[in-house]
């Protein structure tokens, strides 16, 4: 609850200081950017971000999203798979946790390409479920509440823990495919 309750103060936070980004879309792109570019290169993105916001890594937020930072890059490499998306609590508005679902795998999708992703022309298994990943992300990405779902909320609510427990292992087997290319293992996060 108290990790939650973190999201919420972030999240509010940075509507406030006027940054147009979700703090969903935000996670999601700086654990893209980490999966293919590995800690040195989120780091830097999220320094251009601050810059960008006028926020420095000083400021209150840019303290909050150093540290999400690093939670984030030490849930990634734990070998318990304890990585989660930093997502709103399931107390929120079922509409307002599908909406930051999908913004957080498109940041998510964005963060890939920001960290360079490349796929070798080769077609292992490994680059196949990758690819496949990427395409189902983009499908999330453009997920909303039906109708139907309205109708059936704890259908819909069972779905969409379904999904985000698809893209909380999906994140951790995109990062182990590209850890080692990363090189980043032992970087370290201010």
């Amino acid at each position: 609850m108290e990790e939650k309750l973190a999201y919420e103060t972030l999240s509010e936070a940075l509507a406030e200081a006027g940054v147009v980004p979700t703090l969903a879309e935000l996670h999601g792109g700086l654990c893209g950017i980490m999966c293919v570019g590995g800690v040195a290169a989120a780091d830097r993105w999220l320094e251009q971000q601050l810059e960008e916001w006028q926020q420095d890594g000083e400021t209150p937020i840019g303290e909050a999203l150093h540290a999400v930072e690093h939670e984030t890059w030490r849930m990634l490499n734990d070998g318990e798979m304890t990585f989660e998306p930093l997502l709103p609590g399931d107390e929120q508005p079922l509409d307002a946790q599908v909406r930051a679902l999908a913004a957080w795998c498109q940041g998510f999708l964005s963060g890939l390409g920001l960290g360079g992703l490349k796929l070798d022309s080769g077609r292992s298994d490994a680059e196949e479920t990758v690819k496949e990943i990427a395409r189902d992300f983009a499908e999330i990405s453009r997920a909303t509440l039906g109708p139907d779902d309205e109708n059936d909320l704890a259908q819909a609510g069972f779905a969409l823990a379904e999904l985000k427990e698809y893209v909380r292992v999906s994140v951790q087997l995109v990062f182990e495919h590209f850890g080692e290319r990363a090189g980043d293992a032992s970087g370290t996060v201010h």
